[in-house]
């Protein structure tokens, strides 16, 4: 800057930077001119090196062209002026000067609060557009309401950008969905496994519970029926009882006439099975063995049945001892006094139910246990029966033989029966409180063992056990002394655990919140990525991130420059926002331009544009320089139609030359890919030296 006249007091020249830093020749044309028109020229000698970075002349503050004087006042709050002046030779220097004797540093600090309130952005640039929203720090005491429309336009900006770079991008749906599809895929089956592994250790436990329910039967069973061994055995070796089969005799002997043919075939016993002696001794075997085995409560009663024909009975009726009580027998009273099966021959009766017994019993040879079925006053009860053999004696065969329905079973001398209150044994093994502790309902069946369809299959099974299904159930089956049982346990809501379905809700729910987010990540590294191309090539951005150094030589590249011809003046006429918008506008449009002629462009400083073909992307030259001219002269086409929004048309200087050329970047803070050579000053004088083109 060219040091201030005597009494003047002069301003720094603001100068703004571009590409090209020019040598001596680009004052070559203006060295004839008088040195008072060219004092601001910086003197370089021609073979100074020069760079892509030259400070060209600032937009706001330099020489109008054209020898043009300009007079204007300042945010119009002082009647202090300041005067713009250059030669029409260079267009490169300039001096401030006020015509109230200080520099404009002055006039600025010499005026009000409201000039700064402007440059801060309270109101100063507000105007029919709204302006403000160009601005972060503007009009921050904005009511509620604002906030909130502001907030919402920034939300639906957002959401538009994100979703129209989607569309443009299909790859970054694609990975979010593989992502969704990954992260659910990987969850569900991380859930379903657990839920399998639930179900699992669910039917498990009802499982368990079931066997376990059925294996204390099963044991109860046989400890119900052991004294019912120790009676067989006591009756055969007491001798107490060896005339009983003779006395009664085979059938039809003692028979009742008028019952052969009817259901309860019946034998007159008076006399044998109501004597008191007979009487005593079947209660001393009886209850030393029943109270030997802790079963008071659960065993009711005995009987006794030589050669199959109903007999002896304990407790005897109007009789009751500890443990047992005759009102506890079925049918109380009546039943217990013999009236209506008190010498009821079971071999001989038709009644299916004895028919059953005695068949299981002395041609099955097996043990028989009936029940669950009600007799009065009893609920529930269940009887078993056992078989008492005696030795054949070979001189009497017939006298040790007993015809049983028609079958003649050597050595059968008849047989004992107790009688079990299953209602209490199971209340004494818990049942109810065993699954209803683990949350199960059940029913339990007996699915075989000896039945005529007059005792229930049902043995036992919770409130709710008729909403079971084969869906929510499952079937555990057991052997027993009472046949085959099977227990149906489930849970009335399913096996499936109560927490899946939320599971399922969350998994799929954090997947689709996991897959935004690798989307909003894929996005903005796209816009990022895309940003950085832009800014600068590819290949300098790589050895930029491996901490190299960016230098290429370039043989022969084509280099376009222009800038607009009186912006300054125009500059002085709008408002900074305005330039901002009118200059965005020109160059967005000369940005299309670079696309569809695959140049590469350098910068953009103030009214600035620069342009390289051939650089950093390698083409043959002729390709470049076809490249470049075609893309000025369509932007000369463009610029000629152009209007600003005051209707304003612009004028454009453009400039082109072709040789080689370095590009780099410079420095690590704010990096910035430039060309260096004599090839760029060239382009800039050819610029300079143009005529405006409209």
């Amino acid at each position: 800057v060219e040091e201030p006249q005597s009494g003047d007091v002069s301003v720094p020249q603001p100068v703004r930077n571009t590409s090209v830093r020019r040598g001596s020749d680009d004052f070559a044309d203006n060295s004839n001119k008088p040195s008072s028109e060219n004092s601001t020229a910086p003197s370089v000698s021609d073979n100074h090196s020069t760079t892509a970075t030259t400070r060209r002349r600032s937009s706001v503050g330099s020489a109008m062209k054209g020898s043009i004087f300009r007079r204007f006042s300042f945010m119009g709050s002082q009647e202090g002026t300041v005067e713009t002046a250059t030669d029409s030779g260079s267009d490169r220097g300039t001096d401030f000067t006020s015509s109230s004797g200080s520099n404009i540093w002055s006039k600025l600090m010499s005026q009000n609060e409201s000039l700064w309130d402007g440059v801060n952005g309270k109101g100063a640039f507000e105007d029919d557009d709204d302006d403000s929203l160009y601005d972060e720090d503007a009009n921050r005491s904005v009511n509620c309401r604002k906030s909130m429309k502001r907030c919402g336009l920034t939300w639906w900006w957002e959401t538009q950008h994100f979703f129209s770079t989607i569309v443009k991008y299909p790859h970054i749906l694609v990975l979010s969905l593989l992502t969704f599809g990954v992260l659910c895929g990987v969850g569900m089956a991380a859930i379903t496994a657990e839920k399998e592994n639930y179900i699992e250790k669910q039917k498990a436990t009802a499982e368990f519970v079931a066997r376990e329910t059925a294996n204390w039967f099963k044991d109860e069973f046989r400890r119900a029926m052991l004294p019912l061994y120790s009676v067989q055995q006591g009756v055969l070796h007491s001798g107490y009882f060896d005339s009983l089969p003779e006395k009664i005799g085979r059938y039809p002997n003692l028979l009742i006439p008028g019952t052969e043919e009817t259901p309860f075939t019946m034998r007159n016993v008076t006399g044998i099975c109501d004597d008191r002696d007979m009487i005593n001794k079947f209660r001393s075997i009886v209850r030393p063995v029943n109270k030997d085995n802790d079963l008071d409560g659960i065993v009711v009663g005995y009987r006794l049945f030589p050669n199959n024909v109903a007999c002896l009975t304990e407790p005897h009726a109007q009789e009751s001892s500890p443990g047992f009580n005759a009102m506890d027998f079925p049918q109380g009273e009546a039943l217990l006094a013999s009236d209506n099966v008190f010498g009821l021959d079971t071999g001989s009766t038709g009644f299916p139910l004895w028919k059953m017994i005695t068949t299981d019993l002395f041609i099955n040879r097996q043990f028989n246990i009936f029940g669950p079925f009600n007799m009065a006053p009893m609920t529930e009860l269940i009887c078993g029966h056992l078989a008492i053999w005696r030795d054949v004696d070979t001189t009497d065969v017939v006298q040790d033989t007993l015809n049983v329905h028609g079958t003649e079973v050597e050595g059968a001398w008849g047989f004992v029966v107790n009688f079990l209150d299953w209602t209490k044994m199971k209340d004494r093994s818990d049942i109810y409180k065993r699954f209803a502790d683990c949350h199960l309902e059940f029913d339990l069946t007996r699915v075989s063992g000896s039945t005529v369809g007059l005792d229930s299959a049902s043995l036992a099974k919770s409130e709710n056990a008729d909403k079971l299904t084969d869906k929510n159930a499952i079937f555990v089956t057991t052997d027993s002394l009472h046949g085959e049982w099977q227990n149906k346990v489930g849970s009335l809501n399913g096996w499936e655990p109560a927490w899946y379905p939320g599971a399922v809700a969350g998994i799929v729910l954090a997947s689709f919140i996991l897959a935004f987010l690798t989307a909003s990540t894929l996005v903005e590294r796209q816009l990022h990525r895309n940003l950085l191309y832009k800014v600068m090539p590819r290949r300098a951005i790589m050895k930029l991130q491996r901490g190299q150094t960016v230098l290429e030589k370039f043989n022969l590249v084509t280099i376009f420059f222009s800038d607009i011809v009186g912006f300054t003046n125009m500059a002085g006429n709008m408002t900074p926002i305005q330039v901002m918008k009118m200059l965005n506008e020109l160059y967005t449009e000369l940005d299309k331009l670079v696309e569809k002629h695959n140049v590469y462009k350098v910068e953009t400083i103030g009214d600035a544009y620069m342009v390289v073909g051939g650089a950093p992307s390698r083409v043959p030259a002729p390709v470049a320089a076809e490249r470049v001219a075609l893309f000025a002269l369509e932007a000369v086409n463009f610029v000629r139609k152009f209007r600003t929004k005051e209707g304003n048309q612009i004028f454009i200087r453009a400039g082109l030359a072709s040789g080689p050329t370095v590009g780099g970047v410079v420095g690590r803070s704010m990096p910035r890919y430039c060309f260096f050579g004599d090839t760029v000053n060239f382009a800039s004088r050819m610029e300079r030296q143009a005529w405006e083109c409209v």
